[in-house]
């Protein structure tokens, strides 16, 4: 089988194709890659890792902004690179490379198309009129597809709601890499990172990892911290990642004076090792894809504080992998966190219970095997010619 993996930005690829592709590989199938090298406008690419790791990587500029005369080029130079080669299968991913990769790859005649979506476009905090625009183009855009991807059963029921046909959603939860994110693994990593932070031992942590940007909820997690530490002043919070929020949120932990018990690593490529030094994680995100890093810390057999939206609802179980406040509510948030930071027996047992969650439910060796099947069933007596 000869498979093309299109996304809109390499990090995509590296984050969420690269085991399916490496495992569609290891069985001999042909995979190319195909994205952006979004280096230049975001100062970050994955793309020289891809090839080091012998893919095909075909670059096509791509932005996440709407953008006609330069979506069209896109569209138009992805419509020659899919004729050129006799593809038996385009998966894309993310909602630009969604759109443009399924409508070149009908011109190009690509006989199966498979759209991934980590969540649709038409969000409730978009003006009206934008969000029902962007829901007519997805089920237009759905007929030039076999089957649309989704991750958890609340984006399907999102889809769903906004008239696409349930018979061409199947649902795959992400797959997370249980080896590399395991209680072994944060117990090895645990000291060294605390001591490369500054922090000691004993301390509780309450920490995240996520881009710094206003999805994601950053304001309503330092808001929380302020909280906690009117109560409790030995507690430290360990904020991963980097984004065009960071002066702001610095800004904003200076305000409460608590800059002492802040720590601001950077974006680091080596999470599971950040992860490690906490003891609770809490991202109050606004909206979400998925979950990847929810399921990555409760595989680290770290509890949780999430914010009760799908699809987390769908990943974290309330009051037994973790705790569920409402968006924006900095004092549930921080009430959550100190009920895990004074009890080491239950932050035990959440733990226990998170990592059994993400084992039986979101390993990645389950999500490629069902991609596998998914593919190989679409192929399946079709004309390649």
């Amino acid at each position: 089988m000869n498979v093309v993996e299109a996304t809109t930005i390499s990090i995509t690829q590296h984050a969420f194709v690269l085991p399916i592709a490496e495992a569609l590989r290891a069985r001999g199938d042909e995979v190319a890659l195909v994205c952006s090298d979004e280096k230049r406008d975001e100062g970050s690419s994955f793309v020289d890792q891809l090839r080091s790791r012998g893919f095909e990587v075909f670059e096509i500029p791509m932005s996440r902004r709407i953008s006609p005369l330069r979506d069209l080029l896109a569209t138009f130079r992805l419509y020659r690179f899919l004729k050129s080669r006799r593809i038996d299968l385009l998966h894309v991913q993310t909602a630009k490379a969604g759109m443009i990769g399924r409508i070149a790859a009908r011109l190009a005649a690509v006989p199966v198309v498979v759209y991934t979506a980590h969540a649709f476009a038409f969000h409730d905090y978009l003006p009206w009129w934008r969000k029902h625009l962007y829901a007519t183009l997805e089920r237009l855009a759905s007929h030039l597809c076999d089957v649309i991807v989704v991750d958890s059963e609340a984006v399907k029921r999102r889809g769903v709601e906004f008239k696409l046909a349930p018979s061409k959603i199947r649902v795959i939860p992400m797959g997370i890499d249980t080896d590399r994110f395991s209680p072994k693994r944060r117990d090895e990593l645990r000291d060294s990172t605390r001591r490369a932070l500054d922090i000691p031992n004993e301390a509780p942590v309450i920490g995240l990892a996520a881009r710094f940007v206003p999805d994601k909820g950053l304001q309503t997690f330092v808001d929380a911290a302020a909280r906690i530490a009117l109560r409790r002043q030995d507690v430290f919070f360990l904020m991963v990642g980097d984004g065009p929020l960071r002066r702001d949120i610095e800004r904003r932990i200076s305000d409460y004076g608590l800059a002492r018990t802040f720590r601001l690593p950077g974006m680091q490529s080596e999470v599971e090792a950040y992860y490690a030094a906490m003891d609770v994680f809490m991202l109050p995100t606004l909206r979400e894809g998925f979950g990847v890093a929810f399921c990555e810390a409760m595989s680290m057999q770290i509890p949780v504080v999430a914010t009760r939206i799908a699809p987390l609802t769908d990943v974290v179980t309330d009051a037994l992998t973790g705790f569920l406040a409402d968006a924006g509510d900095a004092e549930g948030f921080a009430a959550a966190a100190e009920r895990l930071i004074v009890s080491p027996a239950l932050r035990a047992t959440m733990g226990q219970a998170g990592r059994l969650r993400v084992v039986e439910h979101f390993s990645v060796q389950r999500m490629v095997r069902e991609h596998e099947l998914l593919f190989d069933s679409l192929t399946s007596g079709r004309d390649h010619g």
